[in-house]
């Protein structure tokens, strides 16, 4: 592992440990989850990649574009779901970097997902749960290319301080998303 993204790795740490027991996403890992809680897990992961996406230039993307596939699976209008505001600003390439960091690595936690999601509720890469095996992406080609972006482009310690400081926003973002989201679910 390159100094990069060693320095993204411990620059986020304490914030994606918390993630992973965010009261709305914990689900994805329980073998009990509900079709109704595997939804909203990710209509909260769709109002953060969705901004994220659009303010990378990327609402397009082929991985959104699956997670809306999926939640009209689960009967949810994509369109209709709140996002995030506030986002870190993605002005420019070191930011750009981590912003991607930050969604591509998420990927590989979605993969690592899937085989619970698909035990409990039958959902798969072929319906479902798309965004979650990266359908037809080359994610594992995708990350190993924007390692070596990282250690490139963020060879310069200024670029490496904005592009940790940018992850870190992000994933503080999310952590916020997730706790407002939840809270409007319970409340």
């Amino acid at each position: 592992m390159g100094p990069a993204r060693q320095a993204l790795r411990a620059a986020t740490r304490e914030s994606h440990d918390r993630l992973d027991k965010a009261a709305v996403l914990q689900p994805l890992v329980r073998p009990d989850i509900t079709a109704d809680q595997y939804a909203r897990a990710l209509a909260v992961l769709h109002g953060f990649n969705a901004p994220v996406e659009r303010a990378l230039g990327e609402a397009g993307s082929a991985r959104m574009a699956l997670l809306r596939q999926d939640l009209r699976v689960l009967g949810t209008d994509p369109d209709a779901l709140p996002e995030l505001g506030g986002l870190p600003p993605l002005d420019n390439s070191p930011a750009r970097l981590a912003a991607r960091y930050v969604l591509d690595g998420s990927a590989h936690g979605g993969r690592a997902m899937l085989p619970g999601i698909t035990r409990a509720l039958g959902f798969d890469a072929r319906r479902g749960a798309r965004f979650l095996a990266s359908d037809g992406l080359d994610m594992a080609g995708a990350w190993k290319a924007l390692m070596v972006r990282l250690e490139e482009e963020l060879a310069d310690p200024a670029a490496l301080a904005v592009a940790c400081a940018t992850a870190a926003g992000l994933f503080a973002a999310l952590e916020r998303w997730t706790a407002e989201q939840w809270g409007e679910q319970r409340g």
